[in-house]
């Protein structure tokens, strides 16, 4: 069995700083207290970018700071408010292929996890990319995984249109170029984040899920407005569990938890 936690979307600022009127510290700080208390058997957790709001080392620190509590390992991913060069110098350890890029394979139990860099490399454009060398990669991993290996591929940008114009516009661009090595042997999941809300669905034969974005995330409408719309909820995690028979996605409230009681409690 393979068992782990998503996190997305944390968008962290220099410590004592806040974002859109929220503490992106704070509410991390909930979830790790809750993985802390209760991790459900997870192994470890992938949080699966835009790990800071504007790319700052100071974000950075603030953010290794907060996971220093944090009980299981954690893998971090890039988004497109991320910043390579700054990540490196706080974060020294992550794994990179040619080029730069943070991509990496993970062995957990009887499944294969692997992480793409979806950041473009034009400062400013929130557009993922996927170029030959993170591509040329992922034909390999692919290439290298069993056939009875369960097989998840993570990406901070989801490749297909969602109905949300303003999200839309900012998928990955290289949408075409993934699925042609993807369709060599599909994955039995891909995980994104990018979007900020908890959408599942279905993509070319592929089953997908995105997760809440932890500090804020984007408003559920179906029209086309001058900038994005956000809105405040309560974040929560996904717990992605997978054996040879399929793969299971649960998410929990962090913050929306207000009690557990037995069914045979009062009826009033």
């Amino acid at each position: 069995m393979t068992r782990f936690l998503q996190m997305t979307d944390v968008h962290f600022v220099p410590a004592g700083n806040q974002l859109y009127d929220m503490d992106p510290k704070a509410r991390l700080v909930a979830g790790i207290d809750l993985i802390n208390r209760d991790p459900l058997g997870a192994e470890f957790v992938l949080l699966t970018g835009d790990l800071a709001h504007k790319g700052e080392v100071a974000a950075y620190e603030n953010l290794r700071d907060t996971l220093s509590d944090l009980g299981l390992p954690i893998h971090l991913m890039m988004g497109n408010h991320d910043s390579r060069a700054p990540f490196r110098r706080v974060f020294k350890d992550q794994p990179e292929i040619a080029g730069g890029f943070v991509q990496f394979a993970m062995e957990a139990g009887n499944g294969r996890i692997l992480c793409l860099d979806s950041l473009n490399d034009r400062p400013g454009d929130h557009v993922g990319r996927l170029c030959d060398t993170r591509l040329a990669w992922l034909d390999t991993e692919i290439a290298a995984t069993p056939a009875e290996t369960t097989l998840i591929v993570a990406c901070h940008h989801p490749p297909f249109d969602l109905g949300i114009p303003n999200m839309d516009d900012i998928k990955l661009a290289d949408g075409e170029a993934l699925f042609e090595v993807l369709n060599r042997r599909k994955p039995d999941q891909m995980l994104f984040g990018h979007v900020h809300r908890p959408i599942s669905g279905v993509w070319r034969g592929i089953p997908f899920h995105i997760q809440r974005g932890f500090n804020h995330q984007v408003a559920l409408t179906f029209e086309r407005h001058p900038t994005l719309q956000f809105c405040e909820e309560a974040p929560d995690l996904a717990l992605i569990d997978a054996d040879r028979e399929g793969v299971r996605i649960f998410t929990r409230s962090v913050g929306g938890e207000v009690r557990h009681f037995p069914a045979t409690g009062p009826e009033t």
